[in-house]
């Protein structure tokens, strides 16, 4: 390789570093614009933290209103037993955990944290009444 070579890999290079710093600065701060802002935490400094409840007690869970009965979102019959249904549980929320897009866009995220609310409370309510049939 010769001097000449070696300089224009390097302008390159260079190039091509700011080139991806300055597009990825315009992407944090366009993300920073459309973000609410953060009040300080208890800790001081941090985002705040959720209000947990005291060690031991549930804290009351709103569920959300869904147009759907249970057993269509979670996709079993109205009779299925307790364990077709813990089944199908698992397997729709593994689809829409949060967890699994934490890296996507906010859009994605939200849509996985509301499926995954209609999820858990279709389980919740088919426990409650459904659930009767045959213990497998």
């Amino acid at each position: 390789m010769t001097r000449y070579e070696l300089i224009i890999s390097l302008l390159c290079l260079i190039a091509g570093y700011v080139a991806v710093s300055w597009t990825l600065d315009r992407t944090r701060a366009a993300g920073k614009r459309g973000a609410a802002p953060q009040e300080p935490g208890p800790a001081g400094g941090g985002p705040s933290a959720r209000a947990e409840p005291p060690r031991g007690e549930r804290a009351p869970r709103a569920a959300p209103q869904t147009a759907m009965p249970w057993y269509v979102v979670l996709d079993v019959d109205r009779s299925a037993s307790r364990a077709e249904i813990t089944a199908a549980y698992r397997s729709r929320i593994s689809q829409y955990h949060p967890d699994k897009v934490a890296r996507m866009g906010p859009e994605i995220r939200a849509l996985a944290e509301r499926k995954s609310a209609e999820i858990n409370a279709a389980y919740e309510t088919a426990l409650r009444e459904g659930g009767r049939g045959p213990q497998a």
